[in-house]
């Protein structure tokens, strides 16, 4: 079949451009950077008919329960779910075929999100800040630069439980490389 390849021109693809020009990360919307750099793309091309397929897998049946209770008007298909594929059942079906897996699972990460995704959590981006400096410092930097409505992390227990915090104020502890992410599909929702 032939592929049309959807490249998003507006902010050049770059997850802390959306952010700063937007100056929103995340929040009950979603993630800035899906709205924009997914959404948004996927809206101005699509057709009337089309049928989106999902890559959700047998893991994660609730993400097309909860897609299709948001979107009814959207018809999907999820081939992976239908068929009872895990995510392991399509990394070693990935492998078999001689395709090297993405980057961020051979670096031992559960999901190949972006580097930085701002859904993870305390473990994951201790990870990140070990395993790629750079972009920990870009996505600090840029959340910094919004404020306080843009922290990603929350405190999850003691006197500032609910309260968020700056990725600059990340306490040392256990990094995790294999964090439980949501896998950043079509849609990244909170």
């Amino acid at each position: 079949k032939p592929i049309t390849v959807l490249r998003d021109e507006k902010y050049g693809a770059d997850v802390i451009e959306v952010f700063r020009r937007t100056r929103y990360i995340k929040g009950l919307r979603g993630a800035s950077c899906s709205i924009r750099l997914k959404r948004g793309l996927l809206d101005a091309w699509k057709e009337p008919g089309d049928i989106m397929v999902l890559g959700f897998t047998a893991d994660e049946p609730w993400r097309a329960d909860d897609f299709r209770e948001r979107n009814p008007d959207r018809p999907i298909w999820t081939p992976l779910i239908d068929r009872g594929l895990t995510k392991e059942d399509c990394k070693s079906m990935v492998e078999r075929a001689g395709i090297t897996l993405p980057f961020m699972y051979l670096q031992g990460y559960e999901n190949a999100n972006c580097i930085g995704c701002v859904k993870g959590g305390r473990g994951y981006f201790r990870a990140i800040r070990e395993d790629y400096p750079a972009e920990f410092e870009r996505l600090a930097q840029v959340e910094s630069d919004i404020g306080p409505g843009a922290y990603i992390l929350l405190h999850r227990s003691g006197p500032l439980k609910g309260q968020r915090f700056p990725l600059y104020e990340l306490p040392p502890g256990k990094a995790m490389r294999n964090e439980a992410l949501p896998s950043c599909g079509l849609f990244c929702e909170t």
